[in-house]
C-alpha cells in the first residue's frame, strides 16, 4: 500500500493538484477498519512518504489534516472514527475547493480574449476549457515538453491553442490579455512555487504591463515552512542536463491569486488561507 502511495506522490507527470487527488481517492479506496493503535501508526508513515517530496505542498497539508483529525477524534465521545470516512470527507472538501476555484476564474477571466501559460497545470487547463478564449498560447516547456502535452489537451477539447518555443517570450506576450499560471506551493511570504521558467516569463509580463494571475487552493500554503526546490536530471541527446524543476515567483510580479477564497493580492490570500 505504502509503495503505491510513493508511486502518487512521486509521479512527474502529474501536477500536484492531481496528485493530491489521486492520493486521497487511493488512501479512500484502500482503507480499512483498524485498531487506533494501527491507523496512527499508518498516518504517520504517510506522512513521513509525502515529507520526502517536499517541493509539492498539498499532499503534505491534505495528510497532515487527516492525520491530526484522526488524532483529535479519537479524544472525542462517541462510536470510534472510520478512517474512510474521514478520507472521503477531506477528499469532498478539497474538491470543491478546487471546483470553487475554478468558478473564481471563470469570473476573473470572463473578458479576457487572449492568455498565455505554461506547463500543465490542470486547474488552468480546466479553465481555459470552460472559458474557451479567442486565443491561448503555451509555451512549449522544453526539456519536459508539459506545454506540448497541455497544448494537446487543450487542441483536443476544441480550444484555439498556439504553440510557441520557450525563447519567444515576447512573440507571446504580444496582444496577451493575462498571463495565467499554476502553482505547486504558495510561500508564506507571497510568493509561488511553478515550473522552472515562470519567473521570467512573469518579469516579462510585467515589464509589458500583462497581469500574471495564479489559479490555486488554499491547501497550497506553506504554512509550515516545508518548500525544498527539487532537481531532475535528464539527458538530450545523450548529455546529462540537470535543473531545478520548481522554482519561485516573486510575489512582486503576481497581481492576485485565484482560489477557493475568491480572487487577492498576494499578502490577502495568505492572510485568508492561514485563517
Amino acid at each position: 500500500m505504502l509503495e503505491k502511495v510513493s508511486e502518487i506522490v512521486f509521479d512527474s507527470r502529474g501536477g500536484s493538484s492531481q496528485i493530491a487527488m489521486g492520493l486521497l481517492s487511493y488512501l479512500e479506496e484502500v482503507a480499512q477498519k483498524e485498531e487506533p493503535s494501527i491507523v496512527k501508526l499508518f498516518l504517520e508513515e504517510l506522512y513521513e512518504i509525502v515529507l520526502k517530496r517536499r517541493s509539492l505542498i498539498s499532499p503534505i497539508n491534505l495528510v497532515n489534516t487527516l492525520r491530526q483529525a484522526y488524532e483529535i477524534s479519537l479524544g472525542e465521545s462517541g462510536p470510534r472514527p472510520y478512517l474512510r470516512d474521514m478520507i472521503r470527507l477531506l477528499r469532498q472538501m478539497y474538491g470543491a475547493a478546487l471546483e470553487a476555484a475554478l468558478r473564481s476564474a471563470e469570473k476573473r477571466l470572463a473578458q479576457c480574449n487572449t492568455i498565455l501559460t505554461l506547463s500543465k497545470s490542470s486547474q488552468v487547463i480546466s479553465t481555459v476549457k470552460r472559458l474557451s478564449p479567442h486565443e491561448t498560447r503555451v509555451l512549449v516547456g522544453w526539456p519536459l515538453m508539459d506545454g506540448l502535452a497541455a497544448y494537446r489537451e487543450l487542441k483536443a477539447s476544441g480550444v484555439n491553442a498556439i504553440l510557441l518555443p520557450d525563447l519567444s517570450v515576447r512573440e507571446a506576450l504580444t496582444d496577451v490579455d493575462v498571463l495565467l499560471l499554476g502553482c505547486d506551493a504558495v510561500l508564506p511570504d507571497g510568493s509561488t512555487i511553478n515550473r522552472s521558467g515562470s519567473s521570467i516569463v512573469a518579469l516579462a509580463a510585467r515589464e509589458a504591463g500583462i497581469p500574471t494571475l495564479i489559479i490555486c487552493d488554499s491547501t497550497k500554503l506553506d504554512i509550515n515552512n516545508l518548500w525544498l526546490a527539487e532537481k531532475w536530471r535528464l539527458t538530450a541527446e545523450g548529455i546529462p542536463v540537470e535543473f531545478q524543476v520548481f522554482e519561485r515567483i516573486d510575489s512582486s510580479l503576481i497581481q492576485e491569486y485565484i482560489s477557493e477564497l475568491g480572487c487577492l493580492d498576494p499578502a490577502s490570500f495568505v492572510d485568508a488561507a492561514r485563517k
